[in-house]
Formats: structure tokens, C-alpha cells, sequence
């Protein structure tokens, strides 16, 4: 086979994979997205004060449900990157980009899982809660921006690359209340088991945004 024909070869299988990766990570963020929402409802009810167990769990079903769908679209991805062989040389960070990405379902249910066991110990204040609210919601800003960016990407390098930016400029915003959010907790006074929870949560949501830039870096580097 000569040098031209393997560069050919080498290249349509780069491009094929270039699709299907920007493919996935566009439906695997979607459905990030789709669970965070879902946390932000069972959120909302606990301030309100007004949810049932049942309701809770029912949302924490969706989430592990996402969760597995996720992992399932990654796998997938990875396969049809291993199939392209040795002469793709970004194989590497096509698969660092979907193993970054798929933190991010890990992550909220995490969450998820706390936010149940918050009730188990108690029903918590929901006055302690909406500083976590506020900071689901700009967490989510952050993640739909990304989504965007990889939806923008599919058609148009310029815009997608914009798009990229921003989400460097959501996650300093999370960052922002994050800090302030942590400050909250803190003076609320007793360390109590609420309080330990309510930590591991921000802290979690918190990283989600950290990926999100991580994700955001990775695509610059492989859709430039």
C-alpha cells in the first residue's frame, strides 16, 4: 500500500472518528444536562418543603437511569476509536475527552445520592438549600454552554471556538459562588451531619465545572 493511499486511509479514519466522538459528546452532555435538571427538581421541592420520598426517588431513578445511558454512549465511542487503529494518532485524547466528560454524570449522581440521604437524616432547612440552588443553576449554565459549543462545532470551528471561551468565563462564575456558597454553609454553626453533606454537595457541583473546562480545553485542542 503506498504513502499516499495509507495517508488517505489515515485520514478519512480521523475524520470519521472526529465526527462520532463530537457525536456522542453532544448527547452524552444532553443527557448531563437531562440530570441535572432532574436534581434541580428534587432541590426545589426540598426548599419548598412540600416533597414526598417517593417523588425523590423517583428522580434519583431517572438519574441512575441517565447515568447508565451515558456510560453506554462512551463505551460505544471508545470501540469505534479502537477500531481506527494505530494510524490515529489523536486516539489518545479522543478517549481523554470522553473519560472527562463521563466525570460529569458520576459526579451529579453523587449528588443525587446525598441529596436522598439528606432526607434520611431529616428533613434540612430549606432556607440551607437555596445557596446550593443557585449553584446547581449556574453549574447548569456552564454544562449548556458546552453542549452549545459542541453543537456549534458540527458546523461552524469560529462559533464553536467562541462558545468554548464561555465556558471558561461560567465555570470562574461558578467558582465565584461557590466560594461564597461554602462561607454560607460554614456559618450556619454546628458541624452536623447536614452540614457534612451539604459540603460534599457543593464540592461535587463544583467539580462539574472544573470538567466542563477540562472537556472545553480538550475540543479546542482536537477540533481546532
Amino acid at each position: 500500500m503506498g504513502s499516499m493511499t495509507v495517508a488517505f486511509i489515515g485520514r478519512q479514519k480521523l475524520e470519521d472518528v472526529r465526527r462520532v466522538v463530537l457525536m456522542t459528546s453532544k448527547d452524552h452532555t444532553r443527557k448531563s444536562i437531562q440530570m441535572l435538571r432532574a436534581l434541580g427538581a428534587m432541590m426545589e421541592v426540598l426548599v419548598e418543603g412540600g416533597a414526598d420520598k417517593s417523588f425523590l426517588q423517583q428522580k434519583f431513578n431517572e438519574i441512575l437511569k441517565l447515568d447508565d445511558e451515558c456510560k453506554a454512549l462512551k463505551s460505544e465511542a471508545e470501540e469505534r476509536i479502537l477500531e481506527a487503529g494505530a494510524l490515529l494518532v489523536e486516539r489518545g485524547d479522543f478517549i481523554r475527552l470522553l473519560g472527562c466528560l463521563d466525570k460529569v454524570p458520576d459526579r451529579l449522581e453523587g449528588v443525587a445520592y446525598r441529596t436522598l440521604s439528606l432526607v434520611e437524616l431529616g428533613r434540612p432547612e430549606g432556607e440551607a438549600l437555596r445557596p446550593v440552588v443557585d449553584l446547581l443553576e449556574e453549574v447548569g449554565v456552564c454544562l449548556e454552554t458546552l453542549n452549545r459549543a459542541i453543537t456549534a462545532l458540527e458546523m461552524d470551528s469560529a462559533q464553536g471556538y467562541q462558545k468554548l471561551r464561555e465556558v471558561k468565563a461560567h465555570e470562574k462564575r461558578v467558582d465565584d459562588i461557590y466560594r461564597r456558597t461554602g462561607i454560607d454553609i460554614l456559618r450556619r454553626g454546628q458541624l452536623t451531619a447536614h452540614t457534612l453533606l451539604l459540603r460534599e454537595i457543593v464540592d461535587l457541583l463544583e467539580s462539574v465545572s472544573d470538567i466542563s473546562e477540562e472537556a472545553a480545553d480538550v475540543l479546542s485542542i482536537l477540533y481546532r
